[in-house]
């Protein structure tokens, strides 16, 4: 069944925090999230918030961004057990559109946190170009360790070769 990508709305986050697969649920419980405030968090603050999602499962994943300061961006992102499916179509949005995008508007930085020990995250990081930076250590609130992760546009391959945004990711 083939995946598609929309705007995110408060229903398809909360929809995704309901079915959170189990390294999310232990990272977001370790960041002290409100599950019950975070998608309206999300919507009030968002740059942008994306969704995948299919007929046969619903909303799959969520991921975006919010702004920290002028040119800065926080990234997050966090799916249900189905995250696997949504993969491949999440990357080509990121890489061919959200990527370019932020270069564009002018962010040279996105910064984003994950719990230390996630390979996963830090698979999903190269993909899109991001560089651990470093252990937060006792970053938790059980004094959890976390990796810092950065995305720099200098530093960004699509910013090198000059590829422009195109908007063909999203279904709207």
């Amino acid at each position: 069944m083939s995946v598609e990508i929309a705007y995110a709305d408060r229903s398809m986050i909360n929809a995704v925090l309901l079915d959170l697969r189990l390294a999310d649920v232990e990272e977001l419980h370790a960041s002290g999230v409100d599950f019950e405030t975070l998608a309206d968090l999300i919507m009030r603050h968002r740059i942008f918030a994306f969704c995948a999602w299919n007929m046969e499962h619903g909303p799959i994943a969520v991921w975006g961004m919010v702004r920290r300061r002028n040119g800065v961006g926080a990234g997050f992102a966090f799916g249900t057990d189905h995250w696997g499916e949504a993969l491949l179509p999440m990357l080509r949005q990121i890489r061919g559109f959200v990527l370019p995008h932020l270069v564009k508007a002018g962010y040279h930085r996105v910064e984003a946190a994950a719990l230390a020990g996630r390979d996963d995250v830090a698979r999903f990081m190269a993909l899109i170009d991001a560089e651990p930076e470093g252990v937060l250590r006792d970053y938790g609130v059980n004094r959890e360790d976390f990796v810092s992760y950065r995305w720099l546009a200098d530093e960004h391959r699509i910013t090198r070769t000059g590829h422009q945004a195109q908007d063909q990711y999203i279904s709207h």
